[in-house]
């Protein structure tokens, strides 16, 4: 617990120390936006979310966002910003007209993001722990406890109407002893070059590598159409596909391949 509370202080007062250091021309608390923007075919991103299974009896909820304390801002264009952010990631059951809820995955983070020009980072530490619900029917598959805090850190370069993104994850903790890395890379690509702001047709891609009992790659795609401000949002519309194992904490070793349909509220 010395541990968690350490590196949040530390991350919550970079944006401070960088002030004092630099001279920073202005800054302020409770900004508006993020600087690295969500991740569109991510599925551990944070958001609200729907996807319902073609292949197979299941839906997605994903309930979550991202919160802004402060910011920094100097003459010379870079930016830096600190917040937190959290998820709550769950898998339903379709059952007639109910939706058995079968597992949860809970996840907060404190972060601190930097941008210059077209570049963008991001540092964050973050837990995450996940549950088998109340609604789940398996008999020969029992809770285990999965727990695990990490470091990530994320980088981007935008060039409109291109993203192209990666990220390193180090697990400090892992309950149980697996994905104690992750190496991760992806694009996304918009037709707001050609079709103007709104509607967008848009495309992305996320590959996750990681160790889970021998290197095991993860990726999925989104397709389809946004309808985002400028401030990056809206409502996205696409079809989802996901390759390789469950992104759900206790369903971590199961292989999980779907194809679906989501409807993405990014705010």
């Amino acid at each position: 617990m010395k541990n968690v509370f350490c590196i949040t202080f530390l991350l919550m007062a970079i944006p401070l120390a960088f002030t004092a250091e630099l001279n920073a021309s202005e800054w302020r608390f409770a900004p508006r936006g993020r600087l690295f923007l969500p991740l569109l075919a991510d599925p551990t991103e944070p958001r609200f979310s729907l996807v319902t299974y073609f292949n197979n009896n299941r839906l997605e909820g994903t309930i979550g966002g991202s919160w802004e304390a402060v910011d920094v801002a100097w003459d010379s264009g870079v930016l830096l910003r600190s917040g937190i952010h959290a998820g709550v990631f769950t898998l339903l059951r379709k059952s007639g007209a109910t939706f058995p809820l079968e597992t949860t995955d809970f996840l907060f983070a404190w972060h601190t993001d930097l941008r210059y020009h077209r570049f963008t980072g991001r540092f964050e530490f973050a837990h995450i722990s996940a549950h088998i619900a109340d609604g789940y029917t398996d008999p020969d598959r029992t809770p285990i406890t999965y727990s695990r805090e990490f470091l990530t850190i994320y980088a981007d370069y935008r060039w409109f109407p291109l993203r192209l993104y990666s990220s390193l994850r180090v697990s400090n903790h892992a309950i149980p002893d697996i994905k104690r890395w992750r190496v991760q890379f992806g694009g996304e690509l918009n037709s707001g070059f050609l079709l103007g702001r709104n509607p967008r047709l848009f495309a992305a891609y996320d590959v996750r590598i990681f160790d889970s009992s021998g290197t095991v790659a993860n990726q999925t795609g989104q397709l389809g159409v946004m309808f985002h401000t400028s401030e990056h949002t809206g409502l996205r519309i696409a079809l989802v596909g996901h390759a390789g194992r469950s992104e759900h904490g206790q369903f971590h070793d199961l292989s999980d391949h779907y194809l679906g349909l989501g409807l993405f509220f990014d705010m």
